[in-house]
């Protein structure tokens, strides 16, 4: 054993914002156990996650080169044409629309412009999809503990696409139920859940976890898939993304999140997703990624 401390390293892309977010989180007493699995910028790249305050960093998830730009989380100053129409909500007036998009920002602590794209409620209660220039937040509405209590995925370009589809998010929440939690949580399902952006070909979505499949909630050209659990359940130490599928209405195969190491760049050639686990790869020999539209 040695006394010496490790060399310092650079955190990777939005890192710093999900460490302050964390000890926000902390302070204000948000003790329910919430595992984050990094988010998959490409739709069939590998990720890390996050457990109980530990980071464990896929390749995929590493920092670039010097000479690939490292995403921020402010807003983009490149973006790709915005010709998808502006999300529709049913059920929700622009005033209630307007104080979740303000009420999760504000929980997620992250800046630049919220965009509400899903609203949906299933047994484990209200849960809220919420795009920015740089982050995706998963937000769960009007529990007994927060009325916006908001996880946050960040350093990335939601306006590009690696493909058909991509995970922006994966992550798994304990029940409220399960020992040492505090009484606030009490009656609070447990679940698994994914949630990421598709193009105009995309008509389904299947997740499949814990040996079952699901179908996404797809809406405003995203999608969401929750799997929902006991009062009792505790995600698993061990890591397991599950797998999305993404399908054409003729139901045709358009891509998985697993078994692909492609890499993805931008008109600029800049690497959006994928590419970063080889610190040699060319750009130029990563796919076009496609505006999300």
């Amino acid at each position: 054993m040695t006394s010496m401390l490790p060399p310092a390293r650079d955190l990777p892309p939005g890192r710093q914002d999900e460490i302050r977010v964390e000890i926000e989180h902390a302070v204000a007493g948000r003790g329910q156990r919430r595992m984050r699995l990094a988010p998959v910028l490409a739709a069939a790249t590998a990720v890390g996650a996050v457990a109980a305050g530990v980071v464990f960093l896929a390749p995929s998830q590493q920092p670039q080169t010097a000479t690939q730009p490292i995403p921020t989380t402010s807003e983009p100053t490149t973006s790709a044409p915005a010709t998808r129409p502006a999300p529709v909500i049913p059920g929700l007036s622009e005033e209630r629309i307007a104080a979740i998009e303000k009420g999760c920002q504000e929980s997620a602590g992250v800046q630049g412009t919220p965009k509400l794209y899903q609203h949906v409620q299933d047994e484990a209660g209200k849960l809220a999809l919420i795009y920015t220039g740089s982050a995706v937040l998963t937000c769960t509405l009007d529990t007994a503990a927060f009325p916006y209590n908001s996880g946050m995925t960040s350093g990335f370009n939601p306006e590009w696409l690696p493909g058909h589809f991509s995970v922006d998010n994966n992550e798994a929440m304990g029940g409220g139920d399960v020992p040492g939690n505090k009484p606030i949580y009490r009656g609070q399902r447990g679940y698994r859940l994914v949630a990421g952006r598709v193009d105009s070909k995309v008509a389904r979505v299947t997740y499949t976890q814990d040996g079952r499949t699901i179908d996404a909630k797809i809406a405003n050209n995203t999608y969401v898939a929750r799997m929902v659990h006991a009062t009792t359940w505790s995600p698993p130490e061990r890591i397991d993304l599950g797998e999305v599928k993404a399908y054409d209405a003729a139901g045709n195969l358009l891509g998985t999140n697993n078994g692909s190491d492609k890499c993805f760049v931008n008109p600029q050639g800049v690497i959006v997703s994928g590419g970063w686990r080889d610190p040699n790869v060319d750009p130029k020999t990563c796919e076009q990624a496609q505006p999300w539209r």
